[in-house]
């Protein structure tokens, strides 16, 4: 049907605000509080006690840090194709608030095998939080607020989180404290799942485009299971095929999962005191999560064409300067490790504000979910996997000091040059996005004027 030339030249103007979209991204916050990676941080967190009383040994420990992404390399996708055939918040709402049960099951176990066998199932469940929340989050806002948006919703789980290494410590001080942390997040994600259903209101895909943002029809459209097609267009987007190998390269991920191990082998720390001093590390994140996305996306205002992509740069460097002062030398003070610990937290974690952006300014957003499943569940998860378990194998060989000054130092290193590649198809990606919406405008707005 053809469209008149009124249709055409009408085109909202400004960032749509989509109603209660505060309220919902704040519900979200409960996903990401309990997404796929808490429960083996807590385990890495308690490894001594666990080791004293299970067994487990340094190498289990290494593949049991890499499980999470192990299976999000296959269940994430699933979860992202669920999400885009059914409604996506009662996917959500399965994975995070029921599944999230078998918590308990791992405080249960009497074996490393059956810890191993519950943490597998859980995380089944686990992966799904993430690549659905982010599509979700997508929607609620605008180009201009999700780098803030991003920096909201996980700055406030890292407020909540961040009391939670105190606990750990706690926790260390009890024969069996690390049983009593999976009870306790059995119980979390059960509420979870009651606030997710409470108050989020998805808005449907596409509702925050700005050349989408008055036709209602978008909200209503259904999707099916992810087509092969459909991801092979992803592949063709070269931004986001960039980020991908951006995305493997981030080394930094290997603090967050073995961070107290490093502290107690390689800087003589006691396991009490690592944890505590892990929490200079987890206030830097919370800081950096709830900052940086305002400043991003100030940045991004004011050099719409390059600013995210510079900025994501910089602090890749910055990163790698932090990391080889904090981990390759030993302090007579702890505050010099805390200041240290802060910054490369803040650094690390600030990406988030960034690259969920990036990836959405080039993606259409019935594949944000599938994008960023393999963003983030695939590819981060098999770079993760592989510096994990090379962490735990090649460090009862060589000791963790050197794979550390390879993974957080060397790696981010060369991450920070790669990422020199992405701002020639950047500008190019996101102004064929924008044609894309406005040509679906356009389509809509013709269906709805033969009708």
């Amino acid at each position: 049907m053809a469209v008149n030339e009124e249709q055409q030249v009408v085109t909202p103007k400004g960032q749509p605000k989509i109603k209660g979209r505060w309220k919902s991204a704040f519900s979200l916050t409960f996903a990401s509080m309990l997404d796929n990676n808490e429960g083996t941080s807590f385990i890495t967190a308690m490894f001594p006690m666990i080791r004293a009383q299970l067994g487990m040994s340094l190498g289990v420990l290494g593949w049991m840090a890499a499980l999470p992404k192990i299976i999000a390399v296959f269940f994430g996708p699933f979860w992202a194709s669920v999400g885009r055939k059914y409604n996506r918040k009662n996917v959500l709402i399965f994975a995070t608030g029921i599944w999230g049960l078998w918590a308990i099951a791992i405080g249960l176990s009497q074996s490393v095998t059956q810890l191993f066998i519950f943490v597998t199932i859980s995380l089944i469940g686990a992966v799904a939080s993430q690549p659905l929340m982010q599509e979700i989050l997508m929607d609620l806002f605008g180009d201009e607020e999700r780098g803030k948006a991003v920096s909201i919703v996980y700055g406030v789980s890292a407020i909540v989180m961040l009391p939670m290494m105190g606990v750990n410590a706690w926790l260390a001080g009890m024969e069996s404290g690390w049983r009593y942390g999976f009870y306790a997040a059995g119980i979390l994600s059960a509420i979870s799942g009651l606030v997710i259903w409470k108050f989020l209101d998805d808005p449907g895909r596409g509702a925050a485009e700005t050349a989408l943002a008055d036709v209602e029809q978008v909200r209503q459209e259904e999707y099916g299971l992810i087509k092969w097609v459909e991801v092979k267009e992803l592949f063709q987007i070269k931004t986001f095929v960039l980020m991908l190998g951006q995305r493997v390269l981030s080394g930094h991920l290997l603090m967050i999962s073995m961070g107290v191990v490093y502290l107690v082998d390689v800087l003589g720390f006691d396991l009490k005191q690592a944890n505590l001093m892990i929490i200079p590390l987890m206030l830097g994140m919370f800081t950096g999560m709830f900052v940086f996305g305002f400043i991003a996306d100030w940045i991004h205002k004011k050099h719409p064409k390059y600013g995210r992509i510079g900025t994501i740069q910089l602090i890749q460097l910055v990163y790698a300067v932090l990391a080889f002062f904090g981990t390759q030398f030993v302090y007579p003070n702890n505050a010099i490790y805390a200041i240290l610990f802060f910054f490369m937290g803040f650094f690390g974690s600030a990406n988030m504000g960034v690259n969920r952006p990036i990836v959405a300014s080039v993606v259409r957003p019935e594949l944000r979910g599938t994008a960023f499943a393999l963003f983030v569940s695939v590819f981060e998860a098999i770079a993760w996997a592989i510096y994990n378990i090379a962490a735990g194998q090649l460090g009862q060989i060589y000791g963790l000091k050197p794979v550390f000054f390879a993974v957080l130092v060397v790696l981010m290193l060369v991450n920070t040059a790669f990422i020199t590649l992405i701002y020639k198809p950047y500008a190019k990606d996101v102004q064929a996005l924008n044609e894309q919406m406005e040509a679906r405008r356009l389509e809509y707005l013709g269906s709805a004027a033969g009708d």
